[in-house]
């Protein structure tokens, strides 16, 4: 086995085709700007002991540590950019190819610079000749160190884009996990409602299958990630609704609605799930019923829902109301829109239990 085999012996794709765990992106995104700033902490490190272990070539240190600088960052953000620009095609090549040219494109770039930095000298004045004695020395001793660095360096990013990749494969499928428990939750209670209304009342019967069709097509409908929140809030109500013709006086709601920008959005159904965790835990375990509370605000530039309903100390099915299947699904939900720009806040307060969420009223965190 080569070197470059052993290089890229983790990236190399299974027999069953499968190149990466997600769709075949192979390479990272170099166009990120972590990624970037990566690269330039790298590099600027690099520049340091660089300047430190050779000969003085200027006058001082700093003079040297600044040509070291710029030579070597003209080099890795150019590389960057030219992965940057190329990343689409290089994806469509198998991982082995893919990495060997990625690393072909870091080293005749180093060469091509280093070329161009002799030019730029003798432009300058500073050599008599873009062809000086050690200009084979020269040459040479920067492809050795440029093929090192560059097969490494290209190993570290993909080593983290592989771990990043895995990392969201798995939250993408213990939230699939969550939402297929959620869902048929909901309908089992729903043609409970409806069952009980077959008899006694057909036709608010058959405005409930209305109601429940409506709000199932939200449910199934992967492209509504991010919605308005007039339209969750008329889905909450409908989904109120249900509850209503099943806990009938058992079930109050006091709605607080703010003035809210009429562009705010949220995650669809998160204010579904907080009502439907209130009414599991606040209503249902007592006889005479009791309130749930709703208040949405526009705080500065965030969005503010909070959901409050009576406490009790009774875990049911196995779970506390801080720490279930629909307060899992939420925070992984606002965890992958907003980042730690949202937060969920868990409070018990003169007998009431409160979840309140705040997250940034328009769009998503990149």
């Amino acid at each position: 086995m080569n070197i470059l085999d052993l290089i890229i012996d983790k990236f190399r794709p299974d027999p069953g085709g499968k190149r990466t765990p997600r769709g075949g992106e192979f390479l990272p995104d170099f166009c990120r700007g972590s990624i970037i700033i990566n690269v330039v902490i790298l590099v600027e490190f690099l520049a340091l002991v660089g300047t430190v272990l050779t000969e003085r070539l200027l006058a001082t240190v700093f003079h040297d540590f600044f040509m070291v600088s710029v030579y070597l960052q003209w080099i890795a953000l150019t590389s960057v950019a030219i992965l940057c620009w190329l990343r689409p095609r290089l994806n469509r090549l198998p991982p082995n190819r893919a990495f060997l040219t990625a690393y072909l494109i870091l080293v005749c770039v180093a060469w091509a610079i280093s070329e161009l930095m002799l030019w730029v000298l003798w432009v300058a004045g500073f050599l008599e000749s873009p062809r000086p004695q050690w200009y084979g020395q020269f040459h040479i001793r920067n492809l050795i160190v440029s093929s090192v660095i560059s097969a490494f360096a290209l190993r570290y990013f993909l080593a983290r884009h592989q771990l990043r990749q895995t990392t969201l494969s798995e939250a993408s499928a213990r939230r699939d996990v969550l939402k297929n428990r959620i869902r048929p939750h909901f309908l089992f209670n729903s043609m409970n409602i409806i069952a009980g209304l077959m008899h006694r009342a057909p036709t608010r019967a058959e405005a409930a299958i209305e109601d429940v069709a409506d709000l199932f097509r939200l449910m199934l409908d992967e492209s509504k990630d991010l919605v308005g929140l007039s339209n969750e809030i008329a889905v909450a109500k409908k989904y109120l609704k249900l509850e209503k013709l099943r806990l009938e006086k058992r079930l109050t709601v006091n709605w607080d609605v703010g003035p809210v920008p009429r562009t705010a959005k949220t995650p669809a159904l998160i204010l579904q799930l907080l009502l439907e965790n209130a009414i599991h835990y606040g209503v249902e375990p007592f006889s005479e019923g009791d309130e749930v509370g709703i208040k949405i605000h526009a705080v500065d530039d965030n969005l503010y829902i909070n959901v409050d309903n009576r406490s009790t100390d009774i875990e049911l099915d196995d779970t506390s109301q801080a720490d279930n299947a629909s307060m899992e699904y939420i925070r992984m939900r606002l965890n992958d829109y907003y980042r730690a720009a949202a937060k969920v806040i868990v409070a018990t307060r003169n007998g009431r239990f409160e979840v309140s969420i705040f997250h940034p009223l328009h769009g998503a965190s990149e």
